[in-house]
């Protein structure tokens, strides 16, 4: 098969209306990858994106001290997502419950983690973070809709909206 085009994936940071061209930056990055004899590293797009007259240059951080603080951010966030709670059962016998002990809560004016099980027993944050884990789940079929391996999975996502509230997806 023959590439179409380019786009940016849905919900990503590089969607339209950012002023930037996802053709150019594919057709640029599939050259990198035919330079590069089909096997394309993250570092072969930042030594690229390093010069000034690559279209790939402006989608980096090239202020030091602001690339480290942005780095720094996602270190934070990755450290918040890595924690799991151990929640332990009024039953005796019973196994602890190991969850994530915070979510993301994807508020317009105000983005942030909430304690997980404070976050799904308020209706609003609730329905934010079931609306995101649907996006999540809708993105991971997206992205695996070729792999027949997959098809009964996907049967089984299709039968659980028939029984999700319309507001949750």
């Amino acid at each position: 098969m023959k590439i179409a085009g380019f786009e940016f994936a849905e919900g990503s940071r590089f969607q339209a209306g950012a002023n930037t061209d996802a053709n150019l930056v594919g057709r640029h990055i599939e050259m990198l990858r035919e330079k590069f004899k089909g096997e394309l590293t993250p570092q072969d797009i930042l030594d690229d994106a390093r010069h000034d007259n690559s279209p790939l240059h402006s989608f980096f951080e090239w202020n030091d001290g602001a690339a480290a603080e942005q780095y720094r951010l996602q270190q934070a966030r990755g450290l918040i997502r890595a924690v799991v709670a151990v929640y332990t059962r009024e039953d005796e016998g019973k196994p602890a419950v190991r969850t994530k002990a915070y979510v993301h809560i994807n508020e317009p004016s105000a983005p942030h983690y909430r304690e997980a099980s404070h976050a799904m027993s308020q209706a609003k944050t609730r329905k934010l973070v079931l609306q995101r884990a649907w996006r999540e789940l809708q993105a991971w079929r997206q992205r695996y809709k070729d792999l027949k391996e997959f098809s009964e999975l996907f049967d089984v996502i299709d039968e659980c909206e028939r029984h999700l509230p319309k507001s949750s997806h």
